[in-house]
């Protein structure tokens, strides 16, 4: 599941990239190649973890251990990139950074593996579409 949105968010995620950076300042787009790396690699490093024997180097257990943080950090620069530049910001774009942002800090608490990472694909994808409409916001 976490390999699939490790994949998810880096294929359409770079074109995502691309698409902001034809269309929008360049601060925004760093912050959703910030949002899309940061999503992928710690989806990645999750994957990598359950499917391995070998225990991981502690700053990558550290990684994964905050990982919901971190997706949180880089889902909300772009809105804030956006709202700093006084554009209007869809309330779709918002909820689905809410809900989002709720499936991950949701997960924190969560003792079982499977339910933490379906807590936490959900929410990315959520926030990944949040941050696809507010960069089709700046596009119009």
């Amino acid at each position: 599941m976490r390999l699939f949105a490790a994949l998810f968010l880096l294929l359409p995620g770079s074109a995502l990239v691309v698409s902001t950076h034809r269309h929008a300042h360049a601060a925004l787009t760093s912050a959703v190649l910030l949002f899309v790396v940061a999503h992928a690699v710690l989806h990645a490093l999750s994957a990598r973890r359950s499917t391995t024997a070998r225990t991981l180097p502690a700053a990558l257990r550290n990684m994964d251990r905050h990982a919901a943080w971190m997706m949180l950090a880089s889902a909300w620069v772009p809105l804030v990139i956006h709202r700093v530049h006084a554009q209007p910001t869809s309330t779709l774009a918002a909820a689905g950074l809410v809900i989002g942002t709720l499936c991950q800090l949701c997960s924190l608490r969560m003792t079982s593996d499977r339910l933490r990472s379906a807590l936490l694909v959900l929410g990315s994808a959520l926030q990944f579409v949040a941050v696809a409409l507010v960069i089709a916001m700046e596009v119009t």
